[in-house]
């Protein structure tokens, strides 16, 4: 799971991170955890409203990456010749469609995350 840190007086601000711990009961979710022999270790905290969490499309990509709503891909018609072309993963009319026409279970076989609209939002404009 993925979440945008949308506080902008968090360390964290603006970045797509994993999702280690959610506690919905406190509102509360925890990121950037590290693994110690003495078990999990907080790195980062975020509280209700300093948050987003992305929905999943339920596809990956080329790399085995997995494709969230905000994300941009190249869908490529032939990948070695980089015949392509760069869209936002979005949910369109009850659908995840990479763009307004493109339903993500038909192109992500062919496609692989570039960016997201978050940071990347100039990568639409090729």
């Amino acid at each position: 799971m993925l979440l945008k840190i949308t506080n902008p007086y968090h360390l964290s601000y603006g970045e797509i991170v994993e999702v280690e711990w959610l506690d919905l009961k406190n509102k509360r979710i925890t990121f950037n955890g590290v693994a110690t022999a003495l078990g999990f270790g907080i790195v980062e905290q975020a509280n209700d409203g300093e948050f987003k969490l992305l929905q999943y499309s339920g596809h990956n990509d080329l790399d085995d990456n997995e494709i969230y709503a905000g994300h941009i891909v190249r869908i490529y018609d032939d990948e070695e010749n980089d015949d392509g072309w760069n869209e936002e993963v979005i949910f369109h009319q009850g659908a995840f469609c990479a763009g307004d026409e493109n339903f993500i279970g038909n192109v992500h076989f062919r496609s692989r995350i570039i960016g997201d609209v978050f940071k990347d939002k100039k990568l639409l404009s090729n």
